[in-house]
């Protein structure tokens, strides 16, 4: 049996690469680094807006194009130039919108980098700020009569039985005219039907030059599935929730217990060898 060596390591942020406290620990930030100065390109695919996974990005050291809102968006970090922008149009965007605030829900937008929500007080505005470490623009009433196109719209329950119904609804409802994904087990991430992590990355691995077969791709959430399938060698954490692993070529330890350093550092081992 050949030995799999990755020629580019795509991995997750929240629940992944950071731990329950959202922090980047030592040894996670150590095996990120040393794959980028052997000469294997780190990725991080996240459904975070740009602003918010920068400053873990730039920690690294990664100056490979990365992923963001959950591949609606694919980004050179450094010169900030945009190499994939899709987002869901005006139109879609006043619908869902509408279609969460008759159902009495929490929902945000994403719009050109900025990040809008109708009450910055509501607790799980305040829920989600602690998280991305992003100011949001309150609106107020307007928030409802919101114009413009959007990259992601995120619905928030903190509840978990409103989440899980929160989520159903959503999918049924929209069917195959948006992208759905959960995670944190309280987001309900909306995005254009054509974009996921999986096919932001098919990009990223073309513009580098790699195939699929040789990208190791670490992830926790639903959202990561798409990804972790594509890849040549994907990697499910510990705490990711079943049809996530059951994607999943193997299981990583969790989050908590440097799960994704444990896995790259051994692919690492195994390539300078």
């Amino acid at each position: 049996m050949s030995i799999f060596c990755p020629k580019l390591i795509a991995v997750d942020m929240d629940g992944t690469i950071l731990n329950s406290s959202s922090e980047l620990s030592a040894r996670t930030k150590k095996a990120l680094r040393s794959a980028i100065s052997c000469g294997v390109p780190v990725v991080v695919a996240t459904g975070r807006m740009y602003p918010s996974a920068l400053p873990v990005i730039k920690e690294i050291g990664i100056n490979s194009p990365c992923i963001f809102y959950n591949g609606a968006v694919v980004r050179e970090p450094v010169s900030g130039e945009i190499l994939l922008e899709k987002g869901l149009g005006k139109e879609l965007t006043a619908e869902v919108v509408s279609f969460y605030r008759k159902e009495g829900w929490y929902i945000q937008i994403y719009s050109d980098d900025r990040l809008y929500v109708k009450d910055r007080n509501d607790p799980r505005s305040r829920f989600y700020e602690t998280i991305s470490k992003i100011l949001p623009v309150s609106l107020g009433e307007d928030f409802w009569d919101f114009k413009a196109d959007s990259t992601k719209l995120l619905g928030i329950a903190l509840d978990e039985s409103n989440f899980a119904l929160m989520a159903e609804k959503t999918k049924a409802f929209f069917k195959g005219r948006v992208y759905t994904a959960t995670s944190w087990g309280a987001f309900v991430e909306i995005t254009h039907p054509n974009v996921n992590k999986a096919k932001g990355l098919a990009i990223v691995a073309e513009k580098l030059g790699v195939d699929p077969k040789d990208v190791l791709a670490i992830g926790d959430g639903v959202n990561d599935t798409e990804m972790i399938r594509w890849a040549g060698q994907g990697v499910a954490m510990g705490n990711a929730p079943d049809q996530v692993k059951a994607a999943a070529d193997e299981t990583a330890p969790d989050n908590d217990s440097d799960g994704a350093a444990i896995i790259i550092e051994r692919y690492l081992c195994r390539r300078n060898h």
